[in-house]
């Protein structure tokens, strides 16, 4: 369910000077709102979304429901801004909806109402599982560093065990609310939430249900690598790699790390008008196991800037993603010293001292012409290190 009032709004205010009229689609009813918003731009462009919304919500959910109802389905839209743990309005949402519905008991009736409903509980069951999920990995950061002293073995036993708490749920009351609305918007209006429970074409088309627990950490990856890593002869090695782990995302003082494709994790990367949109890629219908940065990118940063860097020391730039990475470092083109090409195969990158004398550095990539590929073939930057290697 995407209601987008004041997307849609905008983007009619900025593209209907270039067309000569327009008609409304809608890929199912999960896109209710929108279809609305754009008839009635439609009908009259002069409408706020307000004024919109309004008109939906008297006609759809009666007069007493609809100021707060118009004022709910905003904070839908706003629910999807920003860094989802840093959004607490998200909280706030479900209470207006919940709110709204014990005022008016009559709407339970109301497909529409149990739609938008379902969306808010799902926002809200989302946000406080990635909270508490992403604590857990932070928690399992701190078991790994000490693998030394502890023992790879026990450490990656330790860090299993944290990952699994996940499992307990957070907010249960919440989770069977949305399973219940799912089963309901199934009985009303044949909404297909689920492949194997309700028919859903398939997980790409609104299964939302399906994806209810799926894990918000790295949890997938990192079973994965404590398998890996259980194989290796070496307790040194093993040590090494757990410790890689942990400073994943922390490479340490002087040292900075990006999630190029993550808005909230990127802050060396220089975003602008015409800038690459960061893209998700969508692997094994959604139940990859790759690490969650590896599943964001962006074709290529505008720039990547650092100011006030250690002339005195020295510096490498890794890079994950995939495919090709033409670098260059203030205006010169580096030549790699590992270049792996695969799904979060790292690439590193020596940065010459006399680059570095001023302090300041911009990392921009040549552009590559893959029109020959398929996009999912494209090359892409999805993490960017800046590694201090000396003092």
């Amino acid at each position: 369910m995407n209601p987008r009032p004041v997307f849609y709004t905008g983007v009619y205010r900025q593209t209907a000077a270039f067309t000569n009229g327009f008609i409304t689609y809608s890929d199912g009813i999960h896109d209710d709102v929108n279809k609305i918003v754009w008839s009635l731009l439609g009908w009259d462009s002069s409408l706020s979304e307000q004024e919109m919304l309004l008109e939906y919500a008297s006609f759809f959910f009666g007069a007493e429901a609809a100021e707060e109802a118009a004022t709910a389905l905003l904070e839908l839209e706003k629910n999807w801004e920003g860094p989802i743990a840093a959004n607490k309005g998200i909280d706030a949402c479900l209470r207006l909806w919940e709110n709204i519905g014990k005022g008016q008991p009559s709407l339970s009736g109301s497909w529409r109402w149990r739609m938008h409903l379902m969306r808010a509980y799902y926002d809200a069951y989302t946000r406080r599982r990635a909270i508490y999920e992403q604590e857990l990995e932070q928690e399992v950061n701190q078991v790994l560093l000490k693998s030394a002293e502890t023992g790879p073995a026990k450490a990656m036993e330790n860090a299993k065990s944290i990952l699994s708490r996940a499992d307990q749920r957070v907010m249960p009351v919440w989770r069977q609310r949305i399973v219940a609305l799912c089963d309901s918007l199934f009985q009303s209006v044949c909404l297909q939430t689920s492949v194997g429970k309700y028919g859903a074409k398939n997980p790409e088309r609104g299964a939302v249900l399906d994806f209810l627990d799926r894990p918000l950490n790295n949890r997938w990856w990192l079973e994965d690598a404590f398998r890996r890593i259980d194989s290796l002869e070496s307790r040194q090695q093993q040590v090494k790699e757990l410790e890689t782990i942990a400073r994943w995302e922390n490479p340490g003082k002087g040292s900075f790390y990006d999630n190029v494709g993550n808005v909230s994790r990127s802050p060396h990367v220089l975003r602008g008008p015409g800038t690459d949109i960061p893209g998700f890629d969508w692997w094994e219908s959604g139940y990859s196991r790759e690490r969650l940065s590896h599943m964001v990118s962006m074709r290529w940063p505008e720039e990547m800037v650092y100011n006030g860097l250690d002339t005195k020391s020295g510096y490498l730039v890794r890079v994950s993603g995939y495919g090709e990475c033409l670098l260059r470092a203030n205006g010169r083109r580096l030549k790699p010293s590992r270049y792996g090409k695969g799904i979060g195969e790292i690439k590193e990158f020596h940065i010459p001292p006399e680059l570095l004398k001023n302090g300041r550095l911009t990392l921009t990539w040549d552009t590559i012409n893959e029109e020959h590929l398929n996009w999912r073939q494209h090359s892409r930057v999805s993490e960017v290190w800046l590694i201090r290697t000396e003092d």
